[in-house]
């Protein structure tokens, strides 16, 4: 006997069982039915994603992630406070636009905010990061309305209602909400600025449901804001150090809502993101402070024996100085970085010189300083930089007078020992520059009561011109006056008489801000690196400065580098620097004495 089949009031589908096994007759699922088991698993499918978007982010979005890529997602996810200091090519920015992307779509009406030190910089996590996963991902492009990517705009918005915004770190970023906040590259963004404009932004996203009566009042069911910051390691004494160790105790005294992450740059050697001899070269162009911190992920504190501590560099000055390239001299265009010259302004350059290429200080370095009278000394200004590596001497010499014409300068303190004294015989020539269809005037030394008169008169007999320039302040350092250059150096950064170009990343959008075509144009892939490298240059002077170890030898202090580092813009700038000094005892002795008729006699150009 088999089990009785009750009747049923619709008709069954064929190869449907007519009954369950526990004998009960099937039920036709209705609209309404359906809907509801359809809502039922669309909850369950959220809840298990929100909790895990790890897996969203690779089922849904299709987009493949490593193992601690997804660590690293499922971290920001269950956070309310993310830190994740990461070296170079570690993926950061890859990972904000995947999370920011994803977070928008699995909650609907949520604003991402990004914001960096440059509004270019965060623009990029959409123009790049973020265009180039929808254009690869066919349902990143669905559920994506739009996404906007110009100079003044960068958005990705979706049809849920959510989006990511480019917001500006400054008074002009005031006024904005988002229920994530993003600080990219977080240690060049001022704590003033975090504290008092990008914070605030933060406010929780309101999700309908939450205006309904039975849930209005349900503390429970309110979303905490998020704050995520990614960023590279920086100098220890930065705003950022003190804020990452706050979070780390936060973290490891058991609060779960603050988590941090750290990845030197083995990470991106152990997936293929770079490969070994690429992170050698690398190393080989870096300095050891900046691929200490760029790629080993370990923060810099100036050692107990630094000389110079990175609190005595005033990175001020925007507005630097910038030679002519020859293709816009050939085409007869005036220079626009050119800064006219005050009455009472004297200009100096100064350079190290170098011959061989490759050697570990074998950089010749050209150094541009304006000078200002005040009553503590002259304001000194370091508004330019340039470096080559491997030069001979004639393309030195005119590469030299070069700048040292244009530049307007009133004297060039020559390092002169070793190769150094060969440049000056190419620059006490007269020297024909054929691009530029001039002749420069032979360059020869200048008569100073700081000079020895043997020295003095040894470089006069050298002179190869007739009627040559005297502009010319050699310097032939020994142990004695290398350690006056260093104090002299030092006390005149403690009396902040120096000050430097601002960074690389500040300038950059300070000519942005200001509508600077040539860092518009996205055409000229040379212009970028012309604007910006006397920036670069300036870090990399700073970094070898607070590198350098003081001993005492002999009663005097002797200043060494870390192994396989350089000093020649130290030395470039110490040299510069050194002279800067005897103009401040001459130019304070002029004010106890009120005498303005006073010259300057074989040091300052005058009479």
């Amino acid at each position: 006997m088999g089990v009785p089949i009750k009747k049923t009031a619709s008709p069954l589908l064929k190869d449907m069982k007519p009954y369950t096994k526990s004998g009960e007759p099937v039920k036709m699922l209705t609209d309404e039915g359906l809907t509801r088991k359809k809502i039922d698993r669309l909850k369950s499918w959220v809840t298990f994603y929100r909790r895990n978007p790890s897996f969203f982010i690779e089922h849904y979005m299709g987009v493949n992630l490593y193992f601690y890529q997804r660590f690293w997602i499922n971290l920001m996810a269950t956070s309310t406070e993310f830190a994740a200091i990461a070296s170079r090519a570690s993926a950061k920015s890859w990972l904000i636009g995947v999370y920011a992307i994803a977070r928008c779509i699995l909650y609907p009406g949520t604003t991402v905010a990004l914001a960096s030190s440059t509004k270019a910089q965060a623009g990029l996590i959409i123009s790049e990061k973020c265009q180039a996963l929808h254009d690869a991902h066919p349902n990143i492009a669905r559920e994506t309305l739009a996404i906007v990517t110009n100079q003044n705009k960068w958005a990705m918005t979706f049809h849920n209602g959510s989006k990511i915004n480019v917001v500006v770190s400054g008074e002009g970023g005031r006024g904005h909400r988002s229920n994530v906040t993003v600080l990219e590259e977080r240690r060049l963004i001022e704590n003033v600025i975090i504290d008092s404009i990008i914070r605030p932004f933060l406010v929780s996203r309101q999700a309908p449901f939450m205006n309904l009566p039975e849930w209005a009042d349900n503390p429970e069911v309110r979303e905490e804001a998020q704050e995520i910051i990614i960023t590279s390691s920086y100098y220890k004494s930065y705003e950022w150090y003190p804020e990452i160790k706050k979070f780390i105790k936060q973290m490891a005294s058991g609060n779960p809502d603050t988590k941090v992450i750290f990845f030197d740059y083995l990470i991106s050697l152990h997936h293929g993101i770079k490969t070994k001899k690429q992170m050698q070269r690398e190393k080989q162009n870096l300095d050891p402070i900046t691929f200490l911190m760029e790629y080993g992920n370990i923060p810099y504190g100036s050692s107990l024996l630094s000389m110079f501590k990175l609190g005595l560099f005033q990175r001020t000055v925007k507005r630097g100085w910038k030679p002519m390239r020859n293709e816009d001299i050939m085409a007869g265009r005036k220079n626009p970085y050119n800064i006219p010259k005050l009455q009472d302004e004297l200009r100096l350059v100064s350079v190290d010189v170098a011959m061989r290429a490759g050697s570990t200080n074998d950089n010749t370095i050209i150094t541009c300083a304006r000078l200002l009278p005040t009553k503590k000394g002259w304001s000194t200004e370091i508004t330019y930089i340039e470096s080559y590596n491997g030069v001979n001497t004639l393309t030195q010499a005119l590469r030299i007078k070069q700048i040292y014409e244009e530049f307007q300068s009133d004297g060039l303190i020559l390092d002169i020992a070793n190769a150094g004294i060969s440049v000056f015989d190419a620059l006490s020539a007269v020297t024909k520059d054929e691009v530029r269809g001039k002749e420069y005037p032979a360059y020869t030394v200048m008569p100073s009561p700081y000079l020895d008169d043997k020295l003095y008169l040894e470089l006069k007999d050298r002179t190869l011109g007739q009627d040559a320039t005297a502009c010319i302040f050699p310097i032939f350092a020994n142990a004695s006056l290398n350690s006056q250059i260093s104090v002299a150096f030092k006390d005149r950064l403690k009396r902040k008489l120096v000050s430097f170009l601002v960074d690389d990343n500040t300038e950059e959008e300070f000519l942005i801000k200001s509508g600077n075509q040539d860092i518009l144009d996205q055409e000229d892939t040379g212009v970028r690196a012309y604007l910006l490298q006397a920036h670069l240059q300036t870090t990399l002077l700073i970094n070898e400065c607070i590198a350098l170890e003081m001993a005492i030898v002999s009663g005097l202090i002797k200043l060494e580098e870390p192994e396989g580092a350089r000093k020649d813009r130290y030395t470039a700038c110490s040299y510069l620097n050194y002279y800067v000094s005897l103009l401040d005892t001459e130019l304070l002795k002029e004010e106890d004495t009120g005498d303005d008729t006073a010259e300057f006699l074989g040091v300052s150009f005058f009479g």
